[in-house]
């Protein structure tokens, strides 16, 4: 029993407490806010147990909460369509996601979506896409990227551009979306995949209610849909929050097991590697949706890369107007033409322009070259070389200087240089000088350099925020406790981080020769078979080009054992095959193996065990608990411990408890509890308190043993002990104790008490006539008479053979006695049917008064007897007094079985 129970509080010991740091995870409302709180709340909580010091508190926000919400920085963490996630990184410069939903049906995870068009089963004039232009449609939100953009591209391949081709109906939520067709608001709904199974599933709907559209046939995918595939929804980390918080936070997505309580109520199988939403990228820019729907910036290079062809073009249709000018115009017009093309194109370019005349000194800009520092042309004084130095960074000066020398020289064609140069505002701004020069003098110096200044800020802002991004997801792919491998097409590893060195126990230039295939480990299936090298999770997901999820191995090398959860996932990359996230679980096995053990033993015990909260809530019972108490778990879950009690314990008994629990944290006794069926028992109780390492109370344990049938033969064996086995009566051990309880209370109360004894007359020619069992049955039925003849509270005692005796309690005066005494006489003397038999006897009575007689207890009896012989001498059938002279004529039977009370107490 004590290894019972140190093992159960081993187990609750290590349950996580509650710490400081808040997080606050928003996720869109793609369903009813209800819906969605309740799916994901348990998914808050499990990243709360897991990161231990930190508190991640959930909300579940629309679209437009959530943009006000990243805007005002109310939130750390965001859980949001990949639409959505694309319009707000370009809005709130976030970070790459830190994970990827991994969604579950029937045995089939996935991590992609898409997007489903339905529409009543019974419409037969909507068939296919080119039946939905000019359709009434139902959608969730623009912004859903599976509730509205999938289906839009698929429809724009077929030239019907949404939402001018069709009337959009926005309802907020996918189960809108259902409801409004379902009811005929619309013809034609858009919804992500998983919505009609999750709503069937839930008997929202019939399976035969709808019909989907241009319905795809996937391998491997669990859901219906109608759309090519993207990436799941991503999980991500605002910039604010720190890259270790991060690594934390992308390390328990990645470790959430399918069969976690989180994962079952979200209806998810996890988490994964963060995708590449490229193809939603692509989407985007296709639908010309945020953060795609604004011109880009265009440069020289864009403009020469996009229309090589048109510029040409446009370069020959100058030179050809030109000649057509030499012939028709004269050569100041064509050079005055020239002139204006050259400025609109720079105009066009937005580009600042500069010439230097390199031996005097002198520069020429032109407006836009001014603007960029934030001044007008005029503003700019003097107008030469050394204008543009001052606003020069200083650290910059020397190196532009030193590429100017290698033009100078000739040892570079061009002079190109980033610098920085100083706004009007006083901040420093970015900007690309390139040059060249243009007329040398005869002597092989510079004369003339021209160039060209580019404003560069937003693309070094841009820069910095992609390195920044780059160090913190090197990092995170460093430290965080999940190892990770990546190979080449091939299947040769290319990439891996420490943690997967740590875990395999391979260095990582030995670890960048292997293959995901090669047989270099000693490695072990879940069943303890060694594992085939094609089955290794890498392996298989780069063959059968699928991801695979949670595949459990054992890693052993001469001196340890490791465990490994692995996920591996392919992808369409032109270098790379497979991205292989492995975690250590040995330790999380091993507890599993314990808690398994602790289960075993909590539900197989013979005691009754129940685990309570801090509060004496019930928590958990096991199978005994129920055999005893007659209730089941679900029923006292939740409850408190007073569903128990009997009400045979005073509060004072319960108080007395919780002083031992608060105190030493133990109490042991034994408890009168009450059935389910409202019997009571009795139980052996042990009570422990569990506390945490503060010293606080968690729980408390209590264990039980069923005494009832100890009880009832301890209850039984003192009947034996303290009656008569033929009448029933108390015996002459009991009959003591009730006279000396009587003397004591008389003594008190100042009241009297009589003792009488009792002999029945001629009841041994009853046994000697008629046998010993005709005896027995009249001794029986004259002890009944004469107890219900007895007041209550009065004792009647069986001492042996034919002989009673009686306590009379409660005497006011000595005389009080008296008619109990003539009811006892009159109930003796009464004929006794025994089978067909009548039979008689009579009884002859000896009474003593306490404290008249004061004497003891053994002492009272002996006076009693003696009376009872005097009762006998004097004709017996009556009643006599101890120490008093009895007259000739009070028998019974002279005077006709009537003594006044009066000649009584004259004897």
């Amino acid at each position: 029993m004590k290894y019972l129970l140190a093992a159960l509080l081993l187990v609750i010991s290590v349950l996580p407490a509650a710490a400081g740091e808040t997080l606050t995870l928003g996720v869109l409302a793609y369903r009813p806010k209800p819906l969605v709180e309740a799916s994901y709340q348990p998914l808050a909580e499990y990243l709360s147990t897991e990161l231990r010091d930190t508190r991640v508190v959930l909300a579940v926000l629309d679209e437009h909460e959530m943009k006000a919400a990243m805007a005002s920085n109310r939130l750390d963490l965001a859980f949001t369509t990949p639409s959505h996630y694309l319009a707000l990184r370009a809005q709130n410069a976030l970070a790459g996601a830190l994970a990827t939903l991994v969604s579950r049906r029937e045995g089939e995870a996935t991590d992609s979506l898409g997007g489903v068009i339905i529409t009543a089963s019974g419409r037969k004039d909507i068939q296919g896409l080119d039946d939905l232009k000019g359709r009434k449609i139902a959608i969730p939100s623009q912004e859903y990227l599976a509730g509205y953009q999938a289906q839009a591209y698929e429809l724009l391949q077929r030239d019907i551009r949404l939402p001018d081709d069709a009337k959009i109906l926005e309802v907020g939520n996918h189960d809108a979306v259902v409801d409004a067709v379902l009811s005929g608001t619309a013809e034609v709904g858009f919804i992500r995949s998983g919505i009609l199974e999750s709503l069937v599933a839930a008997g929202r709907i019939g399976p035969a209610d709808f019909k989907v559209i241009n319905r795809q046939h996937l391998p491997g995918f669990p859901y219906q849909v109608s759309t090519r595939l993207y990436p799941e929804w991503p999980l991500l980390a605002l910039p604010h929050v720190d890259a270790h918080a991060s690594r934390r936070i992308a390390g328990a997505l990645l470790a959430l097991e399918h069969d976690h309580p989180a994962a079952r109520a979200a209806g998810i199988a996890g988490f994964t590697i963060a995708a590449d939403y490229l193809p939603v990228e692509k989407l985007a820019k296709a639908l010309h949706l945020p953060p795609f729907d604004t011109a880009p910036e265009i440069t020289v290079i864009d403009l020469w890369q996009n229309y090589r062809g048109w510029i040409l073009a446009l370069s020959a249709l100058l030179l050809l107007l030109t000649a057509m000018t030499i012939r028709m115009a004269r050569g100041e017009r064509r050079l005055r033409e020239q002139s204006q093309r050259l400025a609109e194109v720079i105009w066009g370019t937005n580009i600042g322009t500069w010439e230097w005349e390199v031996q005097t000194g002198l520069a020429t800009f032109n407006e836009r070259w001014a603007e960029i520092s934030g001044y007008t042309l005029g503003e700019i004084s003097p107008t030469d070389i050394n204008s543009g130095r001052s606003l020069s960074h200083p650290d910059d000066l020397e190196r532009s200087k030193a590429l100017l020398e290698r033009c100078f020289r000739r040892e570079s064609k061009t002079y190109e240089c980033e610098i920085r140069t100083r706004h009007k505002n006083g901040s420093w701004v970015w900007v690309l000088d390139r040059g060249r020069v243009v007329e040398w003098t005869h002597d092989g110096q510079p004369r003339r350099m021209s160039g060209t200044r580019q404003d560069i800020s937003a693309q070094k802002k841009a820069a910095a925020l992609v390195a920044d991004d780059k160090e913190r997801l090197h990092t995170i792919f460093e430290i965080m406790p999940v190892g990770i491998l990546l190979t080449d097409r091939e299947g040769r590893i290319v990439e891996c981080n420490s943690a997967s060195e740590r875990m395999l126990g391979i260095g990582k230039s030995q670890l960048l020769t292997q293959s995901v295939g090669d047989a270099e480990w000693d490695v072990f299936g879940a069943d303890g078979n060694p594992m085939a090298p094609a089955e290794y999770a890498g392996a298989r997901a780069l063959a059968e080009q699928r991801p695979i999820h949670y595949s459990s191995m054992e890693v052993r090398t001469p001196g340890s054992s490791t465990w490994l959860r692995v996920s591996a996932t392919p992808l369409e990359h032109p270098l790379y095959g497979v991205v292989v996230a492995h975690i250590d679980v040995t330790d999380k096995r091993n507890t599993e193996a314990r808690l398994r053990l602790a289960a075993s033993v909590f539900t197989h015990a013979r005691e009754g065990i129940v685990i309570t909260d801090a509060q004496a809530r019930i928590i958990e019972v096991n199978d005994a608990f129920t055999a005893v108490t007659g209730y089941r778990r679900d029923e006292v879950s939740g409850q408190s411990l007073q569903v128990l009690q009997s009400g045979l314990h005073p509060d004072e008994y319960y108080k007395a408890i919780w002083r031992a629990l608060l105190d030493s944290g133990h109490w042991h006794g034994e408890m009168w509890n009450r059935r389910k069926n409202g019997e009571v028992y009795a139980e052996m109780l042990d009570i422990s308190a569990v506390r945490d390492s503060r010293g606080r109370t968690q729980n408390y344990v209590a264990l039980f043993t069923d005494i009832t049938p100890l009880k009832d033969h301890q209850k039984q064996l003192e009947r034996i002990a303290y009656h008569d086995p033929l009448t029933n009566l108390p015996n002459r051990a009991l009959y003591a104790d009730r006279l000396q309880q009587a003397m004591s209370q008389c003594s008190r109360r100042g009241q009297h008490v009589a003792i009488a004894y009792i002999d029945l007359d001629g009841f041994k020619a009853v046994n000697d006539n008629h046998g010993h069992h005709v005896g027995d049955q009249l001794l029986v039925s004259i002890a009944l008479r004469l107890r219900e003849v007895l007041r209550e509270g009065d004792t009647l005692a069986r001492l042996g053979g034919d002989e009673f005796a009686a306590v009379l309690v409660d005497l006011n005066n000595p005389a009080d006695c008296e008619p109990v005494l003539e009811r006892l006489i009159h109930a003796a003397a009464a004929p006794v049917p025994v089978g067909t038999l009548m039979l008689g006897v009579s009884a002859s009575v000896g009474v003593t008064l306490f404290p008249h007689d004061k004497v003891d207890a053994d002492e009272l009896v002996r006076h009693a007897d003696t009376a009872m012989y005097r009762a006998k001498r004097a004709g017996k059938n009556t009643y006599r007094f101890f120490d008093r002279p009895s007259p000739p004529d009070s028998s019974r039977a002279a005077r006709s079985n009537t003594t006044s009370s009066s000649t009584a107490l004259r004897d």
